[in-house]
């Protein structure tokens, strides 16, 4: 496995990264513990992970979890290839399941409410915000140029179960986008916690977020210190 590193995550969980492929952050492992504290009874459940890139979440999630099965999708063929590694050298090999495949095609996927729930770490840029790099791989994790956030929300509508949530993490400066993407495909925001990632300032820079299919509104709103 030329120029790939093994990096331990947890004592029973390594995860493989490497140079030329986007690199999961703490925004992803954030988000997997966020999952983790929200979801009850997750053995025995299904999840999807759009917007996979190398697996890190749904890697955790399973980590944790030896009765949770997941499914990941991503577009880039060299995250995806990566991803299926790092799910054998763990033995997910019968729980998880890699598709190098577009979100917006999950419809010709899966069948119409199969996950209980599903978690994405998408794109936080618009295409035409920013500097973009030479890897068009990297860009397109970064930037919303394969898929945008209503894409997301309509992937999993189709995806979840009624009253199944999705799970995700997300730019603060972009939350209107957000909630106008879920309340657009049928979805009610239940749980915001925005994040302050520097001791020095109370900006929150990015959030997680529960957003429940077919459901009511309600929602609680809290903020969280990664440095506390």
């Amino acid at each position: 496995m030329e120029g790939i590193k093994a990096e331990k995550v947890t004592d029973t969980l390594t995860v493989l990264q490497k140079k030329g492929v986007f690199s999961y952050g703490t925004d992803a492992v954030m988000l997997a513990d966020y999952v983790l504290e929200n979801v009850k009874f997750i053995n025995g459940k299904k999840t999807c992970d759009l917007c996979s890139g190398t697996g890190i979440i749904p890697l955790i999630l399973c980590d944790k979890n030896p009765q949770l099965r997941a499914a990941c999708v991503e577009i880039s063929e060299k995250a995806a290839d990566l991803c299926k590694k790092s799910v054998k050298l763990n033995g997910f090999e019968d729980r998880i399941d890699v598709l190098c495949a577009d979100i917006k095609d999950v419809k010709t996927l899966f069948r119409e409410e199969e996950f209980d729930f599903v978690t994405c770490n998408p794109p936080y840029m618009t295409a035409n915000c920013g500097k973009m790099c030479d890897d068009v791989d990297i860009n397109i994790a970064r930037h919303e140029i394969s898929c945008d956030i209503y894409d997301v929300f309509r992937a999993a509508f189709h995806l979840l179960k009624t009253g199944g949530c999705i799970y995700t993490v997300y730019r603060s400066d972009r939350l209107s986008a957000l909630m106008n993407a879920a309340k657009q495909n049928k979805f009610e925001i239940k749980d915001i916690v925005f994040i302050k990632t520097k001791k020095t300032s109370d900006e929150c820079g990015i959030f997680t977020c529960k957003a429940m299919k077919n459901a009511s509104e309600g929602m609680k709103v809290s903020v969280k210190s990664i440095n506390e």
